[in-house]
């Protein structure tokens, strides 16, 4: 092509470029919610019953949750629902003092009706603990697991799920949950730290006392991931060397002005 031809061609280009540019602004508000429409329409409602599995008593005031558009019902109290979800969609069943449930929706056929039944959290004798061998360390990881076992078993979306479901993955409601997880993981793994690294037994092995125990301490803490991958045998060994060497290395110099 040559300059000539361009620079005939070069207006026309932007002119149409503009005139696309402007349709478009126009389209955008209309398509926006054609688009939402469609994405929601082929939705259908799912009607159920929800129960003990033992007592085969309905339970009133389940949480069922749609993970796909985030839409959120509640059993009446006949421990019936319906809900509004499409084939290959996943929903969430949460009640307090049972276990959390899923169900993936086939692909194909959708019963028209679904009876589902939860089943009861064992949960731990107080009375028990005494004698149950368990650590102090462990019985309150129990307990915390317990107590906070609705959200740690909250299911995160997988890629093509986040993709597949923006209005769940950019949930409010969902990120302080999976938030949650992520810390209550970096708790556990502190405590786990704390409790296998603790000052009875290093200063035992090490004969440190006071502040160079704290100061041994807190130099040569272990990583979670060392500790997991380390036998008892290698951890004492780990605890005697580094304390060898914080006694020839690691002792602050003794000040100029000192006798």
């Amino acid at each position: 092509m040559t300059c000539a031809q361009f620079n005939k061609i070069h207006p026309r280009f932007f002119r149409a470029a503009i005139i696309f540019i402007a349709a478009m602004k126009q389209l955008i508000p209309i398509l926006i919610p054609l688009i939402l429409c469609c994405t929601f329409s082929t939705a259908q409602q799912i009607t159920g019953v929800i129960q003990d599995r033992e007592s085969k008593m309905p339970l009133a005031n389940v949480q069922l949750n749609n993970i796909y558009n985030g839409r959120t019902i509640f059993t009446d109290s006949q421990g019936r629902f319906s809900i509004a979800a499409d084939r290959g969609q996943l929903v969430e069943i949460r009640y307090a003092g049972y276990s959390a449930q899923s169900i993936r929706l086939s692909q194909g056929h959708i019963a028209p009706y679904f009876k589902i039944y939860l089943d009861k959290i064992a949960v731990l004798n107080p009375d028990r603990y005494a004698s149950s061998g368990l650590s102090e360390y462990q019985i309150d990881s129990i307990k915390n697991r317990e107590l906070y076992g609705h959200v740690l078993d909250f299911r995160r979306l997988t890629n093509f799920e986040a993709i597949e479901s923006p209005f769940s993955a950019l949930s409010k409601s969902n990120n302080e949950k999976w938030r949650f997880q992520e810390d209550y993981a970096m708790f556990e793994r502190e405590k786990y730290i704390d409790y296998t690294f603790n000052e009875s037994l290093v200063k035992q092995i090490t004969g440190l006392e006071g502040e160079e125990l704290q100061r041994y301490m807190k130099r040569y803490r272990p990583s979670y991931e060392a500790l997991r991958s380390m036998t008892l045998y290698d951890y004492y060994s780990y605890i005697r060397a580094t304390a060898e060497r914080f006694k020839r290395y690691g002792k602050p110099s003794t000040p100029r002005n000192s006798f």
